[in-house]
């Protein structure tokens, strides 16, 4: 029972990391340093912007690619890939070698990302039982219920969005 618990344990560990990476690092670590790459010259803050956006083509493209890319390579080896991907793209961000430079590897964490986020559920979830949903689930960006009846699971889903929706309506009329 025990090495089974630890195989749980390091099943969710290692869907909290991936989501981290794909989703936390590679989609927002950008964003804060805006500021610091115009103050330091490295690029214009019409190029920030643009650069910006390499990142968001990028994850159209991994959303696209993310499913093909693991039946092709599997989805373990599919996910460390991606992860490595990332590092190499944050190592390349370090030089401001070019503009150009820069799209490219930013477009690269971007498809990276979103491969990662688009197969780490799918990835991680078969190895948490769902008596562990509270805790493995949560590790991996999908709602996942344990009733075995349909409506109710259909209930529960709906109330996470319930949830969700009172969040943004404030949000989104603040900005508006």
């Amino acid at each position: 029972m025990g090495s089974e618990q630890s195989k749980v344990w390091s099943s969710i560990f290692a869907g909290l990391c991936a989501s981290l990476i794909g989703i936390g690092l590679a989609r927002f670590a950008y964003t804060p340093l805006l500021p610091v790459l115009i103050q330091e010259h490295w690029f214009s803050a019409s190029a920030v912007v643009y650069l910006g956006a390499a990142n968001l083509v990028g994850y159209l493209i991994g959303a696209m690619l993310g499913r093909p890319f693991a039946a092709r390579l599997g989805n373990v080896t599919a996910l460390r890939a991606m992860k490595v991907l990332v590092t190499l793209a944050f190592l390349a961000c370090a030089f401001p070698v070019s503009t150009s430079w820069f799209f490219v590897w930013r477009l690269l964490s971007g498809v990276a990302g979103c491969v990662i986020m688009v197969l780490v559920a799918a990835t991680i979830l078969p190895h948490v039982p769902a008596s562990s949903s509270g805790l493995g689930h949560g590790s991996c960006p999908m709602p996942r219920s344990r009733s075995p009846n349909q409506r109710t699971r259909q209930r529960r889903v709906r109330s996470v969005w319930s949830l969700v929706r009172p969040t943004s309506k404030p949000l989104i009329l603040a900005d508006w």
